[in-house]
C-alpha cells in the first residue's frame, strides 16, 4: 500500500447503510466510540480515532451510511459525488458488505468507485460470527477480488484477520523514527476555520506573498497546501485548510470531505490556529472545529480575524473575549489574539504567541516537580470519597512525552476519580505551570498507596 502521509494512514470504513460499520468500528476500538452526541468535535455522521496495532499507528473513520434510493437501490449522483470526495482524501477503504443481505447493486456501484480511483480497499462481510458460516461470505467473490474478509463486530471474529492485512505494509513506530530524516526542527502549523474567515489571506499575510488563490466566495480552497518559512530564525511549515461548508447549505456533500482534510492537517500540526470572524464568532461549526484539536491536544490559539471591521467603543474587545470564553469553556488555556489579516494587523504578534506556545508543547517538566505540585494541590483540596466512601491517595506525578505534553497521575482507584477533581487538578496545573495554549492531558494509572 502506498503510504501518503508516511506516518498514520487515514483508512475509512465504507459501505451502504445497516451494513455495520459502525459495529466493526466499535469493536476494532475496543469501545463504544461511534455514538453521536453534542460535544465540540464531535460530527454527526463522520467517526475517527487513532489506533495503534502492535506497534502500527493509523486513523481509521467511520463515514456513516451513504443513502441509498431504497426504490431503485442505486446510488444517486449527489452521494456518488459525495463518496468520491471522501474518497480522494484516504489512504485505504474497508468495503464492508453484509451476508444477511447479499450482494446488492450498490455494493457493486460503491466498489466500482474505489477501482475507479485506483484505491488500496479491503472487502469484508459482516454478520459472519463462525468459520461455518464464511459460505455465505462466498458469493462476494462476484466483485473480482481475490479475497474476502468475514467478519462480526458483534463477537469481533475476523477482525484480527483484516486488520493483519490492512496494516500489513504500514510503517511500525519503530520505522518511523528510524526511517524519517533528522532535520531543522520545524514548527508545524494548521490554520483552521470556516470557509470565508479570511484563511488564506492570512496565509498571504504571513508568508509575504500571493502564493494562494484568495476569493470571496466561501469554500475556494478546496486542498490543504504547505508553505515554508522563516521567523526570527525558526523554521515554520503553515497549512491552509479548506473550510467546513455549512450543512444546511450543500446537503453535506462536501462535509464529510472538508472534515477530513481538516482532520489530517489538524493531526499533522503543532499548533493549530483558530480563525474566526469577528462578526460571528464561535459557531457550531467553529466548535466542533475546534473540538478535533482539543481532542488531539494540540496548541490552540483563538484569532479574531477582520478586527478592523467591527466599531469599537470602551470595553469593546474585553466584551468579546468574554462572550468567546463562555462559548468555548473547554480550551480555557487557548490565548485569544485579534487580527486583521488583509491589513496585517498584529500578524506579527500572532507568530510570536506561536512561538511561545510551541515552547510550551515541546516543554519537560522533572518528575521531582511533578509530584512536588500534585502533593501541593492535593494538601490543597483533598480528593472526595467514592462512591463506595473509600478515600483516593495520589503517589506521585511523570512526564511521559511533549508534543502533547502527556502526564501520568499514580492514584489507587483511577475509575473512581470524579471529572470534577480532575479538572481542579488541571487548573492547578496551568495556576502553577506557564502552559499557555496547550491541552496537556492526564493519563490516571493505578497503584497501591
Amino acid at each position: 500500500m502506498v503510504n501518503y502521509n508516511n506516518i498514520k494512514p487515514l483508512i475509512a470504513i465504507v459501505g451502504r447503510p445497516n451494513v455495520g460499520k459502525s459495529t466493526l468500528f466499535n469493536e476494532i476500538l475496543g469501545e463504544n466510540s461511534a455514538i453521536i452526541d453534542d460535544m465540540p468535535g464531535v460530527t454527526r455522521d463522520l467517526h475517527y480515532e487513532d489506533i495503534n496495532y502492535f506497534g502500527k499507528p493509523f486513523t481509521l473513520i467511520d463515514t456513516g451510511g451513504f443513502h441509498i434510493d431504497e426504490d431503485t437501490d442505486v446510488i444517486s449522483k449527489g452521494i456518488r459525488e459525495q463518496i468520491e470526495a471522501v474518497l480522494s482524501n484516504v489512504d485505504g477503504v474497508i468495503f464492508l458488505a453484509n451476508a444477511e443481505t447479499g450482494i446488492h447493486t450498490s455494493d457493486k456501484e460503491i466498489f466500482a468507485l474505489l477501482r475507479q480511483h485506483s484505491i488500496r480497499t479491503w472487502v469484508a462481510v459482516s454478520h459472519i460470527d463462525s468459520a461455518r458460516k464464511e459460505i455465505f461470505a462466498s458469493e462476494f467473490y462476484e466483485l473480482g477480488v481475490d479475497e474476502i474478509f468475514p467478519v462480526s463486530g458483534k463477537t469481533g471474529f475476523g477482525t484480527y484477520d483484516l486488520l493483519d492485512e490492512v496494516t500489513k505494509d504500514f510503517w511500525t513506530e519503530k520505522d518511523i523514527a528510524e526511517k524519517l530524516p533528522k532535520e531543522e526542527e520545524e514548527i508545524k502549523i494548521a490554520v483552521v476555520g470556516r470557509p470565508n474567515v479570511g484563511k488564506s489571506t492570512l496565509v498571504n499575510a504571513i508568508i509575504g506573498e500571493d502564493k494562494m488563490l484568495v476569493s470571496p466566495i466561501a469554500g475556494t480552497t478546496m486542498d490543504p497546501i504547505d508553505s515554508l518559512f522563516r521567523y526570527n530564525e525558526h523554521k515554520m511549515r503553515i497549512i491552509d485548510t479548506a473550510g467546513i461548508r455549512r450543512k444546511k447549505k450543500v446537503n453535506d456533500l462536501m462535509e464529510k470531505a472538508a472534515i477530513l482534510r481538516a482532520f489530517r492537517s489538524i493531526d499533522r500540526a503543532d499548533i493549530v490556529v483558530f480563525l474566526m470572524d469577528s462578526n460571528e464568532i464561535a459557531t457550531e461549526q467553529d466548535l466542533r472545529l475546534l473540538g478535533m484539536a482539543h481532542a488531539k491536544n494540540k496548541g490552540i490559539i483563538l484569532v479574531l480575524n477582520k478586527w478592523d471591521l467591527i466599531e469599537k467603543e470602551t470595553g469593546t474587545y474585553e466584551n468579546f473575549v468574554k462572550d468567546l470564553r463562555y462559548r468555548v469553556k473547554f480550551a480555557p488555556y487557548a490565548p485569544i489574539i485579534s487580527i486583521s489579516g488583509l491589513k496585517k494587523l498584529r500578524v506579527n504578534k500572532l507568530l510570536d504567541k506561536i512561538i511561545e506556545i510551541f515552547q510550551n508543547y515541546k516543554r519537560a517538566i522533572p518528575d521531582e516537580e511533578l509530584t512536588e505540585w500534585l502533593e501541593s494541590a492535593v494538601r490543597r483540596t483533598p480528593p472526595p470519597l467514592t462512591k463506595k466512601h473509600k478515600p483516593l491517595f495520589f503517589s506521585s506525578a511523570k512526564m511521559l512525552e511533549t508534543k502533547p505534553p502527556t502526564i501520568k497521575i499514580n492514584v489507587n482507584k483511577p475509575n473512581s476519580l470524579h471529572f470534577s477533581y480532575h479538572r481542579y487538578l488541571l487548573n492547578r496545573f496551568y495556576a502553577t505551570f506557564n502552559y499557555e495554549g496547550v491541552a496537556v492531558k492526564f493519563v490516571y494509572k493505578k497503584k497501591s498507596r
